[in-house]
């Protein structure tokens, strides 16, 4: 799964939301660049939905302006979520044990003892 297309099943799964929503609420999590075209976001959404992991719908709350597509999360979408973060969590764990052990070593061979 893409960077990208996780965080948006996260914000996703906080609440429903539009294009434009979602790109303040990637730029409030620091993940993307101001730089950033929104038509990667729309594409990402695209493929989200063609996947079953988010649905859309065009907004008939909306009386002002023109109408907005917002996404929802599936059910499918939070099992996916719920994979990858137990996924990201397990390789955390493992990151920080690479960690600890070359800081181990560092601190043994700054201090000049051996193994």
């Amino acid at each position: 799964m893409f960077f990208l297309e996780s965080c948006l099943l996260m914000l996703l799964h906080r609440e429903a939301g539009y294009g434009y929503s979602l790109m303040n609420g990637l730029r409030s999590l620091c993940l993307c660049s101001e730089a950033m075209d929104i038509s990667l976001l729309y594409r990402a959404l695209r493929e989200l939905e063609a996947e079953g992991l988010v649905s859309s719908s065009w907004d008939e709350e909306r009386s002002l302006g023109p109408q907005r597509r917002m996404y929802a999360i599936t059910a499918q979408g939070e099992s996916v979520l719920a994979d990858w973060m137990q996924a990201l969590r397990q390789r955390r764990k493992e990151l920080e044990t690479l960690e600890a052990a070359y800081d181990a070593v560092k601190q043994r061979a700054h201090t000049g003892t051996s193994p």
